[in-house]
């Protein structure tokens, strides 16, 4: 028997929704056929069947939660043996470690994990079933006034760490204080900062008339939690100005029938993110995050261009991995391939990862400026308005001209104005002559 259970996909993620089964209890499955769609806050991930077998057991129904290392579907591959029972097997196992815990004399020596190999969306993982002593990596603060040990899970370990949650300061529900993952997420609801002292107000909604309930998706969720960490964290400050682009208008339309020849649709976007990743090598502290523990910049050495993409269920910033070495036919075709993905919630989890700086599109609503909100842990981003014709002063005449709106937002704990002036006005300047793009 194969128990495949649900791994952890990275970006946070710890638990989904299933969507769809492909298949019921009794079908034959081969190794690498779909068998189900997972909804997470980010995409909706296909897990494809790791063995040959027939179907014993599915874990959740279409509709239902399943959390990381819980059972998504049970396989007989042939190999002999009963379908696992989780939950009996998980206690069991735990007790045991606890008890060897209390019986060693050198509590620095953490008990010996015994793993599994688990597949997953991005390939096998090591999945650890075994109850772990609390880690002394953090700081000197791990010694407690009583001196208690705090037992944990690796799954409720690792949530406790995406979530920002002190694990040291959790009261655990399981048995002999054994801290769950239920615990670990009530810990980070009551507290979804725990360096902010910021507490959201609770609001009484007042009710005349009818009134109809719409639970928020999954993806609406994660959007929440996102823009009010960046929010109660960041400082933004905001530089708008626009630049003219009459030279930017006639050199697309020269080369546009060209790319589509080469089946490429060339947008204005693509040559704003060649010019943006200009900037950014020219200006490496905005390609960089702000390490507010340890009072440090972290500078990537690396350009992944994020963009916001707008889909039904609500804004995702997928990003180009080194964009700094594509062209702007390059970057106009993967810009094309990553938002058709997204928007189809088809995307790759490591394309939504390790962004180092993102562009959002006001134009592409019809609106000329905004006031972005940083992707936090990135320092800045870059909103982009629609071109249009209108009326400017060029050396001292009146002339009709195509304009770019910009509106750029920055950390500024460690951004000052004068450098966000300067990083737009040279993004400005790329854009107003655009054959510095191509000699780029």
């Amino acid at each position: 028997m194969y128990d495949f259970k649900f791994a952890d996909i990275g970006e946070g993620i710890h638990e989904g929704v299933i969507l769809k089964w492909n298949f019921k209890v009794g079908d034959k499955v081969k190794e690498g056929e779909t068998l189900v769609v997972v909804e997470t806050d980010k995409v909706n991930a296909e897990l494809p069947s790791p063995v040959d077998g027939v179907i014993k057991k599915i874990g959740a129904q279409e509709g239902e939660t399943i959390h990381v290392g819980e059972t998504v579907v049970v396989i007989d591959d042939g190999t002999g043996g009963e379908a696992p029972k989780e939950e009996k097997k998980e206690v069991k196992d735990e007790k045991k470690e606890e008890t060897k815990e209390e019986k060693k004399e050198e509590p620095k020596k953490a008990p010996i994990s015994e793993k599994k190999s688990a597949p997953g969306v991005i390939g096998e993982i090591d999945v650890s079933e075994d109850v772990m002593e609390s880690s002394s990596e953090s700081s000197s603060s791990a010694k407690t006034e009583s001196n208690t040990k705090v037992l944990a899970t690796p799954v409720a370990r690792q949530m406790a760490k995406d979530l920002g949650v002190d694990i040291l300061t959790v009261k655990g529900s399981g048995e002999l204080g054994r801290v769950m993952k239920e615990d670990i997420q009530k810990a980070a609801s009551q507290s979804q900062n725990t360096q902010s002292t910021f507490s959201a107000p609770k609001v009484s909604l007042s009710i005349q008339g009818e009134v109809e309930y719409v639970p928020i998706t999954k993806l609406r969720k994660a959007i929440v939690k996102s823009m009010t960490l960046a929010k109660q964290i960041i400082p933004h400050t905001v530089l708008m100005d626009e630049v003219i682009v009459d030279k930017l208008v006639e050199l697309r339309d020269k080369v546009k029938e060209q790319a589509a020849a080469q089946d490429i649709k060339l947008t204005y976007m693509a040559f704003i993110m060649k010019a943006t990743v200009l900037a950014l090598k020219k200006f490496p502290n905005f390609n960089a995050s702000f390490d507010q523990e340890n009072d440090r910049m972290v500078y990537k050495k690396f350009i992944n261009l994020g963009m916001a993409v707008d889909t039904p269920d609500g804004l995702i910033v997928p990003n180009i991995k080194d964009a700094d070495q594509k062209s702007i036919l390059e970057l106009a075709k993967e810009l094309r391939e990553v938002a058709d993905a997204t928007k189809a919630r088809k995307v790759q989890l490591s394309q939504l990862q390790n962004t180092t700086f993102s562009i959002t599109n006001f134009g592409a609503a019809d609106v000329a400026y905004g006031t972005p909100i940083i992707n936090h842990p990135e320092v800045g981003i870059l909103g982009v308005g629609k071109i249009q014709q209108k009326a400017v002063v060029i050396n001292g005449e009146l002339k009709v001209a195509y304009t770019l709106p910009l509106s750029l937002a920055v950390d500024h704990r460690v951004i000052d104005g004068a450098d966000a002036g300067r990083f737009l006005n040279t993004i400005k300047s790329l854009l107003n002559d655009p054959m510095m793009l191509l000699l780029s």
